[in-house]
């Protein structure tokens, strides 16, 4: 696609790109194209719709531009969504791409380097295991999106939030059903629902919902549990 083309789909979603931030759109663009042929990385594949449903999708979890310094945790980063799109749109981003699959974090290495993203950290690691360490509690801003259901994803996102920070959760249609559910483990993890945001894309015309959590309080030292465990056991509220 050209500059005029990748211009006018991100107008379409509400945002406005000067000439160096397309570029890297559209290099981002190619290289996720190319490289899925060998890695499987997303089902999406015509340029339009990558553009829409993962670009302008990322950039929806962009609900204020950052007044200060952000350190910006991906969780599960896959092929950089939400990372790296935020971090084109918002350059000031300190931005950290966690990712436990190798393939996914070669690629991830190869698109920061090709693209000149500066202060990316990449680590090929569990967040249980983050979680638990001494970057527990450090981040202004986490963000997952379509990594895990809400119980599992709050007790692995929260734990690595400062407080007075904020976890930017893309959910499904089952988003407040699942929200009940796990009521007791976004106490225990000490976050709040601050807000919800709701969109429907332009082009595709699908619903996408965003839950944003802010970190009103300490998290319980026995969460994150032990690796793997989230995801075998998820803590509803039939856990009290």
């Amino acid at each position: 696609m050209d500059v005029k083309e990748i211009k006018s789909v991100f107008s379409a979603c509400g945002f406005s790109l000067d000439e160096d931030k397309v570029l890297l759109y559209q290099r981002y663009l190619r290289m996720l194209r190319q490289e899925n042929k060998k890695h499987n990385l997303t089902r999406i594949l015509e340029p339009r719709a990558i553009l829409e449903e993962h670009f302008c999708d990322s950039l929806a979890g962009l609900f204020v531009k950052p007044e200060k310094e952000v350190r910006l945790l991906d969780l599960g980063s896959g092929a950089g969504f939400p990372g790296v799109p935020l971090k084109i749109f918002v350059p000031e981003i300190k931005l950290y791409l966690l990712e436990a699959v190798r393939k996914k974090i070669i690629f991830l290495s190869r698109l920061v380097r090709e693209l000149g993203l500066k202060n990316v950290t990449l680590w090929q690691q569990r967040a249980e295991d983050l979680g638990r360490s001494h970057y527990r509690e450090n981040f202004t801003w986490v963000t997952a999106r379509a990594v895990a259901p809400l119980a599992v994803i709050l007790e692995l996102a929260l734990p690595l939030v400062q407080e007075g920070g904020i976890f930017c959760s893309w959910q499904g249609p089952k988003a407040f059903w699942e929200l009940e559910r796990a009521g007791d483990i976004l106490l225990r993890c000490g976050g709040k629902l601050k807000n919800v945001r709701s969109y429907r894309l332009p082009f595709c015309g699908k619903k996408r919902l965003i839950m944003i959590f802010e970190k009103v309080a300490k998290t319980e030292g026995r969460f994150p549990r032990r690796s793997g465990i989230p995801q075998k056991r998820p803590w509803f509220n039939k856990n009290i």
